[in-house]
């Protein structure tokens, strides 16, 4: 099959910080229990993004997608750090249909329900308008980082 991907890599989460925030400490062991159940559960073909505040995940995405797993986790934040969240691409995902993908409207609402950022998988997640996005990140404040899946 064709890997599309190969030929416009400039769209994609390509580099370590991709904003002017950088992930703050409570940010990162947010990652690392997000991605150490996204190792059990990403095998499963059924995750692509995680919600993770406080070292607890509060969500997990299902069918209803990305926007919806940032509102309904609102509900479930407690006090502490601000959380964040978490979007990779499947261990068997195809680069035909379903690749993991970010837009303004990501961003708009991780500002309005104040999540401290996002992780992305470097290289496998799709920003759509990305100097848009970039931007808007960068005057609310929010960081975009990518990283590699284990």
């Amino acid at each position: 099959y064709f890997d599309w991907t190969l030929y416009c890599k400039e769209l994609f989460a390509d580099t370590k910080n991709l904003t002017n925030k950088k992930p703050s400490n409570n940010a990162i062991l947010n990652k690392n229990k997000g991605c150490e159940i996204f190792r059990i559960l990403g095998k499963s073909d059924l995750v692509q993004s995680i919600i993770v505040q406080n070292e607890i995940i509060l969500g997990i995405e299902a069918s209803e997608g990305t926007d919806e797993l940032i509102r309904r986790c609102n509900n479930y934040k407690k006090k502490g750090d601000k959380g964040v969240l978490i979007k990779l691409s499947k261990y068997k995902q195809s680069n035909l249909l379903d690749i993991p993908t970010i837009g303004i409207n990501t961003l708009k609402l991780i500002k309005k329900f104040n999540y401290e950022g996002v992780f992305l998988e470097i290289n496998k997640c799709l920003i759509l308008n990305k100097a848009e996005v970039i931007k808007f990140a960068n005057e609310n404040n929010i960081f975009i980082s990518a990283i590699e899946k284990n």
